[in-house]
């Protein structure tokens, strides 16, 4: 049987706000560590770019991450490798 509902890590926009302000940013990935990668089968992360915001999902076993956006932008495709890579950095 498969399983209903997948886990999943969910890092909050607010994250990168902070950290970009110099502040305490690690309330907001103090959840993500190497047993809840190993657990979770999805990485869920928002991100709020210039009063729009877009959608980053990566299957973890898979390793292929998907953008979801309303209003496809080239800009908004340039912070994806920003913020991949930087979450890479967490796992």
């Amino acid at each position: 049987m498969t399983e209903k509902f997948q886990r999943y890590l969910y890092i909050s926009p607010l994250y990168r706000v902070f950290k970009s302000y110099n502040q305490d940013y690690q309330i907001f990935i103090k959840h993500i560590n190497p047993v809840s990668v190993k657990e979770s089968k999805l990485i869920v992360q928002p991100i709020i770019y210039d009063k729009h915001w877009v959608l980053l999902i990566e299957k973890l076993k898979e390793k292929v991450w998907k953008m979801y956006d309303s209003l496809p932008n080239p800009e908004h495709k340039n912070i994806y490798h920003t913020v991949v890579s930087a979450i890479h950095i967490l796992s």
